[in-house]
């Protein structure tokens, strides 16, 4: 029988709350608030990742009456407010949201902060902005027409942005990657390294030197360099209905030095360097400050993990049994320790000077990870990093997960036939990014796990690290906020925060505010000019697809008579022996 905790896609969405201390003290040495973001999923079935954003705001500290403020709202753009009052319009294709308006950018993934505004990323839609006290939708960034759209929409055609951009406070810009996963046969560009200066339009800059991805997630700056990874996310297998087959196991680096930007005309290519290494990635975390021109990079890795693998009600679980309904939706993360490897990189050359990993048994499952980005000080040189994991259930692991990286022929820490028979704890982690070890662990009992965590720092803080961890903990009953002291994980939570009526669904990324809020510039993208836009650009949309048709059809033709050469002239069949 599983022992996860089942309470994952039960629950209310918005609305508001004052959580009661249940146990201990919260800190009154903490302010600011805690948000957090992803897909608004109440009920088990369809992916997870196939809703509408949710976010939740956290006051770090108590009220008058001693309680946790909590407010949460959907995102509520305008394709989204459409979808609201004329849902027969819109239709669900696995994860993706599609309807004549376009692909809805569903809002769901990431939320990011700079310069006291907060950012709404989505892997298939441009960032959105939002109002950190209200939750408020404000505006899209960039114009359709600002950006490299893959498919055409009336009002919102897809745009695939990585949904991590770099909020590159050192040169007070963001940072996108802005790509089509639809291959192209005709020459032109599918991936452009984007710059916003918070205020004006987008730049672009194609960039040229990149082998074949599946997609972009992750985009982080330096003080010099930009470095961006590949995730292993093969959506479209799922979408085409082709046969699955393994995601790659390795992570695919890429390197933009700052200065040939600043040096290159918009519009103009710019070559990356590229790097590969073993096991892949999730998310990636950068050193602003480089160590004599070298980049410290710490990568997520998630070897083993199939985000496209979706646990389904009463499929076959590996081992005897079937996954119970409830966790219908869930992705297959929770099959290999979490892991952090540390990187530093020649950026010149690519060159890998120091490479170490460091994991615990403890800690499996690995979902989110947080560090201290607080002050410049935190943001030069990383310290310490706080990961939440889900832990691992024998339970849960899917045939089809089996089927495709059960004979353990892919990178890993522990080979597949060595996982454990007995269930592993959810539990949060901290690795200590100097000594590259596991220095403490906190397991959670009765299947309960944390989820997201996210770093608070100290009111006069001593310096980096120097705080305390909130983490939503998701449980069978009512759910919980609980906080840590960022130095003594091992001691368990300071304090619990809950209420009867308090069950958020399981959501994804989070992320600090500070209590300054200064003056928002009067940024707005009118959806007027949105319409116009996106409809303005159809016809050129259109054109290219025809083309990149035309030259797929002429290489199956070429590949055709070369194939009619090869048995003509008496060559064996592929995948024949030879006589």
């Amino acid at each position: 029988m599983a022992t996860l905790t089942t309470n994952l896609f039960h629950g209310h969405g918005p609305g508001d709350h004052r959580l009661d201390v249940v146990e201990g003290h919260w800190p009154d040495d903490m302010l600011g608030d805690v948000y957090v973001v992803g897909p608004d999923k109440r009920r088990p079935g369809g992916h997870w990742f196939g809703e509408r954003g949710l976010v939740m705001r956290i006051s770090c500290r108590t009220d008058s009456t001693g309680r946790i403020p909590v407010r949460s709202r959907v995102v509520r753009t305008p394709v989204l407010r459409i979808r609201d009052r004329m849902p027969w319009m819109f239709r669900k294709i696995a994860f993706a949201d599609v309807s004549p308006l376009g692909s809805t950018n569903l809002a769901n993934t990431n939320i990011e902060p700079i310069n006291g505004r907060l950012f709404v990323g989505y892997d298939a839609g441009r960032q959105v902005e939002i109002d950190p006290e209200t939750l408020e939708y404000l505006t899209p960034v960039g114009a359709n027409d600002e950006w490299l759209q893959a498919l055409p929409g009336v009002l919102e055609p897809m745009i695939a942005v990585a949904a991590h951009p770099a909020a590159d406070e050192h040169d007070g810009v963001m940072w996108f990657v802005n790509y089509t996963p639809i291959p192209s046969f005709d020459g032109s560009p599918t991936v452009y390294l984007a710059r916003w200066d918070m205020t004006g339009p987008i730049e672009r800059w194609p960039l040229t030197g990149l082998p074949a991805f599946d997609t972009f997630h992750d985009i982080k700056a330096s003080s010099d360099h930009l470095v961006f990874s590949d995730l292993p996310f093969a959506a479209a297998e799922t979408l085409s209905g082709q046969p699955r087959t393994p995601n790659s196991d390795v992570t695919q680096l890429f390197i933009v030095a700052k200065e040939l930007v600043r040096s290159t005309p918009a519009g103009q290519s710019i070559p990356v360097t590229a790097i590969e290494i073993p096991m892949p990635t999730g998310h990636l975390m950068v050193d602003v400050d480089e160590q004599d021109g070298r980049l410290r990079v710490f990568l997520e890795h998630i070897p083993l993990s199939d985000l496209m693998i979706m646990l389904t009600g009463g499929e076959a679980a590996h081992g005897g049994g079937v996954i119970p309904a409830d966790y219908e939706g869930l992705v297959t993360l929770a099959v290999q320790p979490g892991v952090v490897g540390r990187y530093l990189i020649d950026p010149g050359t690519g060159e890998v000077v120091e490479s170490d990993i460091a994991w615990d048994d403890r800690f499996w499952g690995p979902i989110l990870a947080t560090r201290d980005r607080s002050t410049v000080d935190a943001r030069a040189r990383g310290g310490r990093l706080w990961f939440g994991g889900a832990g691992f259930d024998p339970e849960l692991i899917p045939e089809e997960w089996w089927r495709l990286y059960g004979d353990g022929a892919l990178n890993h820490v522990v080979d597949p036939s060595d996982l454990p028979t007995e269930s592993v704890p959810g539990a949060l982690a901290t690795f200590d990014l100097d000594a590259m070890k596991v220095t403490s662990v906190h397991q959670f009992d009765d299947g309960a796990f944390p989820s997201p965590p996210q770093f608070v720092p100290r009111v006069n803080a001593d310096g980096p690290d120097d705080g305390y961890v909130v983490a939503m903990v998701h449980r069978d009953g009512p759910k919980e906020l609980v906080v840590f002291d960022a130095s003594h994980i091992e001691h368990g939570p300071l304090a619990r925060a809950t209420a009867a009526d308090f069950c958020p669904p399981l959501l994804l990324h989070s992320t600090w505010l500070g209590p300054d809020r200064p003056v928002r510039p009067d940024y707005r993208i009118p959806l007027r000019r949105d319409l116009r836009s996106a409809t303005g650009q159809i016809p050129a949309q259109l054109r290219a697809m025809w083309r990149s048709g035309k030259a797929m059809a002429m290489e199956k033709r070429k590949a055709a008579k070369s194939w009619s050469a090869q048995t003509t002239g008496g060559a064996s069949r592929p995948g024949t022996p030879m006589p």
